[in-house]
C-alpha cells in the first residue's frame, strides 16, 4: 500500500467496479417476509405450506366503514360503494388477479345459507317459512277466491298488496319498492329482457336490513377502542404478486389504493375507504422503511463528514474517509451478492451499520496518521507507527464487531442471520479499506499538517492524583440507583407497535379479525374430532370449516318438512288485453300508499303510477310490453323457486361449492386428482394482538388438539406469530450470549492478559445496565426489533475498552508516547462515539417506523453509555495505574516537553 499505492488503488478500484455490476445484475430486494425466516424449522415449514395452499392470506382487503358510525347508512348505499370499487378492481388487469366481495348465496348445489353460523340457522329458515308463502302465491296455480283478483300472478300480487293490512305492507316495504322500480323500467324499455338484480328485484336485496343478508363480507370491527360498535364491509383482492423489488409490490398497493380512493369518492361523504391487509402492512412497511431509511442514512454521511472535519481539522482527511467508506460499501455489495444473493427487509439497512460503526476503524487508522504524520515525514516511518500502534485493536475490534454480527447465521431468524452476514462481511471489508485505500490515497496525496515541535514531539503527562477515582465511584452509584428504573423496561412483544402507527393500513388491521389458528388434514371425521376437542377450550369463540356447511344441510333436510310444499307451474302469460287491469292495480295500490309518511312508500307510489301510465298508452307495443311482462314475472317466478329450495339444498359436495368458499375450506394443491386438503379455522375470543391472549389461546389450542390421537399440528397466522416471534426471541438471546462469547475470546487473544481482558469488556457491563436504566427512566420498552441491537452493541460497543487498553499498554511499552489529558486517541474514541451515535440517532430522529426509530434510539443511547462509561471509569483506573510507570520513565530520562496543544 505503501511502495505501490496506485497499484493498490487500481485493484481496489477493479474489484469495486466488478462488485457494483454483480449487484446490478445479480443482487435482488425481496419484500417477502416469509422469507425473514428459516423454512427448516417444523413450524415455519408448515405455515409456508398453507401459506401457499390457501392463498387467502394473502389477500388485500378493502375497508368501507361509516364517517359517522351512528348514522348506519342504507344498505342499498353499502352496496352501491363495493359494487362500484369492485368493478373498478377487476378492470385492473395489470394489478389485480381477482376480486371477492361476497358469497353466493343462490350456488343450486351449494347455497349460501349452508355456511351461516349454525347458531343462525333457525332464524334463517323462519325467513325461508315466510318466503315461502311469497312464492306460492307466484308460483301455484291459484284456488278459486285467488283467481278473481286476477288471471296473471302479478295482477294478484298487486290486489292482495292493495287489500293487505298496513302493517302487512309496510313489512313488504323492500320489496314493494323493488318490484315498482323494476315494473317500470321493464315498462320503459320492454325490448330489453328483464334480468334479475336489474328490472326483475332479488328478493333478498330487497329485504335484507344489512349487506351481510346479501352475501357481503359485512362483519364487526373488531378493535376494541373504537366506540360506538359498528361494521364494516370488506372487499378481497388477490393482486398478481411481483416481489422483485423493495417497491416494487408498494407500487402495485399505490395504484389499488388510488382507484380505490377514486371509486369511494362519490360516497366520501358516507363512508371512508382504505387498504389493509398482510400485503398492504408489507407494501407499507417496506416504503417506510426505505424512504426513513435513505433519508437517515444521506444525514447520517453528512453529520459524519462533518464530524470529521471538526475533530480532524482536515477537510481531506475526511474526504478521505468517505471515500474509503463507499469503496467498502460498493465492496459489501458484491459480497451481499455472493453470499445471500438478495436483500431482504432487515438486511437492506446494513448501509446504516457500515456508516455508524465500519466508520469507526477508518477513524482510528486516521487518527494514528494525523499523530504520526506530525512527528515523522517519510511514509514508511509514519505507516509502520500507525499499524504498529492501532493495528491490533482495530483488528480486534472490527473482529469483534463483524462476530457479533456473523452469529446471528446461526440462528433460525433468516432475515437477521442475512442481515448479519452482509454487515459481518461489510466491516470486515471496511477494516480492508482501512488498510488498503485510505493509506495509499494518503501516500498518494498525503494531508498538510503542521509538524510537532522538536521538543513538543511526546508532550508531558499530566498530574494523576486520587481525584480520579472519584468518577468511577459516582459511575457505580448511579448505577445502584438506576436498578428501580431497570426493572421498568419490560418486553413488549406486539408486533403492530413496531409499524408507523399514522399509515392507515396499521390503523385499519386493529378492525378485522384475521387471527386463526388452523387445522389441516385430508380426513373430515379428524377435523370433526378435532373441532369437538378445541370447542372445550375457553379462548375459543368458535370454528369454521366444511363441517359446518355439512351439518347445516343435516339440520336443514331434517326440518323441511315444516315447509309447505308448493306445486309449481309456469306462470301463465300475460296478454296485451290484460295490460288494463294490471294498470288499474297499479294506480289503487299508488292510491293506498299516498296515505304513508315513508319515503320508500311514496317512491313505490310514484314508480306505480308511472308503470300505469307507461303501460296504458296509446302508442304503446302493447304485445311488445305484455311479452316484457310475461318474461319479468317467469324470471321472478324462477328467483322465488330457487331461494324456497335453499331450504332443503342436496348433501354437501365440495365440487358444487363455489369458488369464493372452497377455496377458504379446501384446497387441491399437491392432492391426488379428486382429492381435497381441508382446513378447521380456529377463531379466538380476545384480541391476539395482545401477547398474552396469543399466548393463551395457542397454548389451549394446541394442549386440547393434542388430545385428539394421530391429530395434525396447529399452523395459521396465530401458530407462526406465536411461534416464530417466541423464536426471534430465543434467536436474540443466542445472538446476545454468542457475541458475549466471542467478543471475550478475540479480546483475550489481542491482549493475553485476564485482568486487562476484564477491563476492557468491562465497559459492557458499565455501559448496558445504564442502557437498561435510562430505557426505563424513559418508559422504552424491548421490542423485536430494538432487542437485536444488544448483540450489535456488545460488538461495537467493546472496542472503547479495546483502545484504552491498548492506549495503556503503549504508554507501558514507550514511556515517551504518554497518555495526555486530551490526548489524540481519546480524541479519536470520542469522534467514534459521535459518528455512531449520530448514524443510528437519525434512525431514531428520522423514522416513522417504530420499530427502525427504537432500534435508532437504544443503539445510540447504548454507544453513549458505554463510551461514557470507558471514559469515566475504564480510562480513569488506567491512568490512575500509569503513575508509577510515568514516575520510573522521568527516572530514566527520557525526553520530556510541554503538552502539545494540538
Amino acid at each position: 500500500m505503501v511502495a505501490h499505492p496506485k497499484v493498490t488503488l487500481g485493484i481496489a478500484a477493479a474489484v469495486l467496479l466488478v462488485s457494483v455490476v454483480a449487484a446490478k445484475l445479480k443482487l435482488t430486494v425481496s419484500s417477502d417476509q416469509n422469507k425473514l425466516f428459516s423454512p427448516k424449522v417444523k413450524f415455519f415449514a408448515d405455515w409456508l405450506d398453507f401459506d401457499r395452499k390457501f392463498p387467502e392470506n394473502q389477500a388485500i382487503y378493502v375497508v368501507i366503514e361509516p364517517k359517522d358510525w351512528a348514522a348506519h347508512p342504507p344498505v342499498g348505499d353499502w352496496v352501491k360503494v363495493a359494487d362500484r370499487i369492485t368493478a373498478r378492481l377487476r378492470g385492473m388487469s395489470g394489478e389485480v388477479e381477482s376480486v371477492v366481495e361476497k358469497t353466493p348465496l343462490t350456488a343450486p348445489g351449494a347455497p349460501g345459507i349452508l355456511f351461516d353460523d349454525p347458531k343462525d340457522i333457525p332464524d334463517a329458515f323462519k325467513g325461508l317459512q315466510d318466503l315461502s308463502q311469497l312464492a306460492a302465491e307466484w308460483g301455484e296455480k291459484p284456488n278459486g277466491l285467488k283467481g278473481l283478483l286476477g288471471k296473471s300472478p302479478l295482477e294478484r300480487f298487486l290486489a292482495e298488496l292493495n287489500l293487505a293490512s298496513a302493517q302487512q305492507r309496510e313489512q313488504s316495504t323492500g320489496l314493494l319498492h323493488a318490484v315498482s322500480q323494476g315494473l317500470d323500467r321493464t315498462a320503459a324499455a320492454p325490448s330489453v329482457p328483464p334480468r334479475l338484480g336489474d328490472q326483475v328485484p332479488d328478493v333478498i336485496s330487497a329485504n335484507a336490513s344489512t349487506p351481510a343478508e346479501m352475501g357481503y363480507f359485512f362483519v364487526p370491527d373488531a378493535d376494541p377502542n373504537d366506540k360506538p360498535a359498528h361494521d364494516l364491509l370488506l372487499i378481497r383482492v388477490y393482486e398478481k404478486e411481483n416481489r422483485g423489488g423493495l417497491t416494487t409490490e408498494a407500487d402495485i398497493i399505490d395504484r389499488i389504493r388510488k382507484t380505490v380512493v377514486k371509486e369511494g369518492g362519490p360516497y366520501a361523504n358516507e363512508f371512508t375507504v382504505g387498504l389493509t391487509g398482510r400485503p398492504v402492512l408489507d407494501a407499507d412497511e417496506d416504503r417506510t422503511t426505505e424512504h426513513d431509511g435513505t433519508l437517515a442514512e444521506i444525514l447520517a454521511l453528512t453529520a459524519v463528514f462533518i464530524g470529521l472535519v471538526l475533530f480532524l481539522r482536515s477537510i481531506w482527511l475526511a474526504v478521505v474517509a468517505e471515500v474509503s467508506l463507499a469503496i467498502a460499501i460498493g465492496w459489501t455489495l458484491g459480497w451481499a451478492t455472493l453470499s445471500v444473493h438478495e436483500l431482504n427487509l432487515l438486511s437492506n439497512v446494513f448501509f446504516i451499520a457500515l456508516i455508524g460503526i465500519g466508520m469507526d476503524y477508518l477513524i482510528q487508522i486516521l487518527a494514528a496518521y494525523r499523530r504520526e504524520a506530525r512527528r515523522y515525514v517519510r511514509p514508511e516511518a509514519v505507516w509502520s507507527r500507525v499499524f504498529r500502534f492501532v493495528g491490533p485493536p482495530v483488528n480486534t475490534a472490527c473482529m469483534g464487531a463483524a462476530g457479533a454480527f456473523l452469529v446471528s447465521a446461526l440462528t433460525h431468524f433468516k432475515g437477521a442471520a442475512e442481515l448479519g452476514i452482509i454487515a459481518g462481511g461489510g466491516l470486515l471489508l471496511c477494516l480492508v479499506s482501512g488498510y488498503t485505500v485510505l493509506p495509499a490515497l494518503l501516500v498518494l496525496f498525503p494531508a498538510k499538517l503542521k509538524p510537532y515541535p522538536a521538543s513538543a514531539r511526546y508532550g508531558t503527562a499530566p498530574p494523576r492524583t486520587a481525584r480520579r477515582l472519584l468518577m468511577p465511584l459516582v459511575w457505580i452509584g448511579l448505577l445502584l440507583g438506576g436498578i428501580p428504573f431497570m426493572m421498568r423496561a419490560e418486553f413488549n412483544p406486539n408486533l403492530l407497535d413496531l409499524q408507523a402507527p399514522q399509515l392507515e393500513s396499521v390503523k385499519l388491521v386493529r378492525k378485522l379479525q384475521t387471527w386463526e389458528a388452523v387445522v389441516l388434514s385430508p380426513d373430515l371425521e379428524m377435523l370433526r374430532k378435532v373441532r369437538a376437542a378445541v370447542q372445550k377450550a375457553p379462548t375459543v369463540a368458535g370454528t369454521d370449516s366444511l363441517l359446518r356447511a355439512i351439518d347445516n344441510q343435516k339440520w336443514l333436510h331434517a326440518h323441511a318438512s315444516e315447509l309447505p310444499t308448493i306445486d309449481w307451474v309456469e306462470p301463465p302469460p300475460i296478454g296485451p288485453g290484460d295490460l288494463p287491469r294490471i294498470a288499474s292495480r297499479a294506480r289503487a295500490l299508488a292510491g293506498t300508499l299516498s296515505n304513508s309518511p315513508e319515503p320508500a312508500m311514496k317512491q313505490s307510489m310514484a314508480a306505480l303510477r308511472e308503470f300505469a301510465d307507461r303501460i296504458t298508452r296509446p302508442n304503446i307495443n302493447a304485445d311488445q310490453v305484455a311479452a316484457a311482462l310475461s318474461a319479468w314475472q317467469t324470471v321472478f317466478t324462477d328467483h322465488l323457486k330457487t331461494l324456497t329450495a335453499m331450504a332443503d339444498p342436496p348433501p354437501v359436495k365440495i365440487e358444487n361449492i363455489p369458488p369464493a368458499i372452497r377455496e377458504h375450506l379446501a384446497s387441491t394443491i399437491d392432492q391426488p386428482p379428486g382429492h381435497y386438503l381441508f382446513a378447521l379455522y380456529i377463531e379466538p375470543k380476545e384480541d391476539l394482538w395482545n401477547r398474552e391472549n396469543l399466548s393463551r389461546f395457542m397454548r389451549d389450542v394446541e394442549h386440547q388438539v393434542a388430545t385428539v390421537p394421530g391429530a395434525p399440528l396447529v399452523t395459521g397466522i396465530a401458530s407462526d406469530i406465536y411461534h416464530s416471534t417466541a423464536s426471534i426471541e430465543l434467536a436474540f438471546y443466542q445472538a446476545t450470549a454468542y457475541a458475549l462469547a466471542l467478543i471475550f475470546i478475540l479480546v483475550f487473544l489481542d491482549l493475553r492478559n485476564l485482568s486487562q481482558t476484564l477491563i476492557a469488556v468491562s465497559v459492557l457491563g458499565l455501559g448496558l445496565p445504564t442502557l437498561v436504566a435510562i430505557m426505563g427512566l424513559l418508559h422504552v420498552s424491548w421490542n423485536f426489533a430494538n432487542f437485536f441491537g444488544l448483540p450489535i452493541l456488545i460488538g461495537a460497543g467493546h472496542e472503547y475498552g479495546v483502545f484504552m487498553v491498548h492506549r495503556y499498554r503503549e504508554a507501558i511499552h514507550d514511556p515517551r508516547r504518554v497518555w495526555r489529558r486530551w490526548d489524540p486517541a481519546d480524541r479519536a474514541l470520542l469522534l467514534c462515539a459521535f459518528v455512531t451515535c449520530s448514524s443510528f440517532g437519525f434512525f431514531w430522529l428520522m423514522s416513522s417506523h417504530l420499530g427502525l426509530k427504537s432500534l435508532g434510539l437504544v443503539m445510540a443511547i447504548g454507544t453513549l453509555c458505554i463510551y461514557l462509561a470507558a471514559v469515566m471509569v475504564v480510562r480513569s483506573l488506567l491512568t490512575w495505574r500509569l503513575k508509577k510507570r510515568r514516575q520510573s520513565s522521568a527516572a530514566a530520562g527520557f525526553p520530556v516537553g510541554v503538552e502539545d496543544a494540538d
